[in-house]
C-alpha cells in the first residue's frame, strides 16, 4: 500500500474523543457543565426527600454526567420533554426498603434477593426521584405529567446519564442514583442553552445602548440665601454677592448624585474629586 496515511498520531484509540455527526455545531459540550451547575444549586433536595419519606439520611458526594455508558435504566418514563430512565444501586434500595418497613440495614448484612416488594419500591421511588431530578436538570420547566408507559423493548437513544453518588450516614456505603436522558430531552437542554446565550447577548446589547444615551449633568457652583423681599426687589443689572462652594453638588434631573471640586486650567473649569452622595 502506497500513499500518505490518513492517521498520523500515536494516541491510543481509547483516548480519542468520538465526534457524533448530530452533535456538530451544537452546544453538546456544555451540557455536562450545565447539569452539574443546576444540581449544585440543590444539593439536599433528594436527600431531604429520602429523609422525609424513608427516615434515612444520605449525603450527596458527587455528580457525574456520562455520555458513554453500558448499563441501561431499570425503569423508563415518558414526559412532555422526552423519555427518562431511572436506576438505583441495590445497597441503597435495600436500605430504603428495610427502613420503610421498620429497621435499618446493617453494614455486614447481606443484600436480600430481589423481591416483589423491592420491585414496587424501586418503581415508586423512581417516579418521584425522576420527577425531582428532571425538574432540577430542566430548571424552571415544571413537569407534572410523567408516567411509566415506555415499553422495555421500545428502542430509545439515551444521550446522557446523570449519576448522583450518595453516602449513607447509617452504613457508610456509597451508592448511586442514575437519571437517563434521551436525545429529545438533551435537545431541549441545548435549546435552553442557546436561548440563554441569546438572551445574555441581547441584555449586553441593551446595556451597551443604554450606556450610550446622553445624560446632562448640572453642577451648582454657588448658592445664596436671601429674604423673599430682597429677591422681589432685584432688578436687571443688580449684583448679588455670592461665594463659590468648596464642594459642588452634581445633579441629574434634580437628583443629587455626586459632590465635586472645581478647578481651572487654561481658562476652562473642571470638576474633580467626584464623590458619590451615598458614600457621604
Amino acid at each position: 500500500m502506497t500513499g500518505h496515511k490518513k492517521v498520523l498520531h500515536r494516541v491510543p484509540d481509547e483516548h480519542l474523543i468520538l465526534l457524533k455527526s448530530e452533535q456538530l455545531g451544537r452546544h453538546y459540550h456544555k451540557v455536562p457543565l450545565y447539569i452539574k451547575e443546576l444540581t449544585g444549586k440543590y444539593p439536599r433536595i433528594i436527600s431531604d426527600y429520602i429523609l422525609s419519606h424513608y427516615r434515612i439520611n444520605i449525603e450527596l458526594r458527587d455528580v457525574k454526567v456520562q455520555e458513554h455508558f453500558e448499563h441501561t435504566p431499570e425503569c423508563r418514563y415518558r414526559s412532555p420533554m422526552g423519555k427518562m430512565g431511572f436506576s438505583i444501586d441495590r445497597p441503597l434500595l435495600t436500605e430504603l426498603l428495610e427502613s420503610y418497613y421498620g429497621g435499618t440495614t446493617l453494614p455486614d448484612q447481606q443484600t436480600p434477593p430481589l423481591s416483589t416488594s423491592e420491585t414496587r419500591m424501586r418503581t415508586r421511588l423512581g417516579l418521584d426521584i425522576a420527577l425531582i431530578c428532571a425538574r432540577i436538570v430542566l430548571g424552571d420547566s415544571m413537569l407534572d405529567d410523567i408516567d411509566e408507559s415506555v415499553g422495555t423493548y421500545e428502542e430509545t437513544h439515551w444521550g446522557y446519564r446523570v449519576e448522583l453518588v450518595f453516602c449513607s450516614q447509617v452504613t457508610g456505603v456509597e451508592s448511586s442514583i442514575c437519571l437517563y436522558l434521551d436525545s429529545q430531552v438533551v435537545d431541549g437542554l441545548i435549546q435552553r442553552l442557546s436561548a440563554a446565550q441569546q438572551s445574555h447577548r441581547a441584555r449586553d446589547h441593551s446595556d451597551r445602548r443604554i450606556c450610550q444615551l446622553p445624560v446632562q449633568l448640572d453642577c451648582i457652583l454657588a448658592s445664596a440665601q436671601m429674604p423673599l423681599s430682597s429677591v422681589l426687589a432685584l432688578q436687571a443689572g443688580d449684583i448679588v454677592m455670592v461665594r463659590l462652594l468648596d464642594r459642588c453638588e452634581v445633579h441629574i434631573k434634580q437628583q443629587k448624585l455626586f459632590y465635586g471640586a472645581i478647578s481651572e486650567e487654561d481658562g476652562a473649569l473642571f470638576l474633580t474629586s467626584l464623590d458619590s452622595v451615598k458614600s457621604q
